[in-house]
């Protein structure tokens, strides 16, 4: 109902010459490309995960193992979950640089109980210089 009365109001308002004022538009904004400029472009390696022993497709996403092998993330969390023996309530979750925590929710809080340093600084290191090495 008050939809239909602003529509009138407006129809009126038109035709009396008091038309409501327009939003002003938004300056439309050009991009341009630049040719001189070079981007180059990272060439995934055709590394295999040391856990599965499958493909892995982004290496961004790949922790650095020990030895100097990749695993799927994915895979080294379950590989924690195994040897830690993870209970029920617990979760094993990703901490940063390398380190990963066992942890568990309580009254709303997370505790981390264990942490585990998994990736050397030395080993993600390494990992940075070969994506760095496959860029063309």
């Amino acid at each position: 109902m008050e939809r239909q009365q602003r529509k009138k109001r407006k129809r009126n308002s038109q035709r009396n010459g008091n038309a409501a004022p327009q939003p002003a538009k938004k300056p439309q904004m050009k991009f341009s490309i630049d040719s001189s400029v070079y981007v180059p472009k990272v060439q995934e390696p055709h590394v295999i995960c040391s856990i599965c022993g499958k493909g892995i497709d982004a290496i961004a996403s790949a922790i650095s193992e020990p030895d100097g092998s990749y695993s799927h993330f994915d895979c080294v969390i379950q590989k924690i979950k195994e040897q830690y023996h993870v209970e029920e309530g617990q979760k094993v979750s990703y901490l940063g640089r390398g380190v990963f925590g066992i942890i568990e929710m309580k009254d709303g809080a997370f505790t981390i109980l264990d942490r585990i340093n998994y990736e050397s600084p030395e080993s993600l290191h390494q990992m940075k210089n070969f994506v760095e090495s496959n860029k063309k």
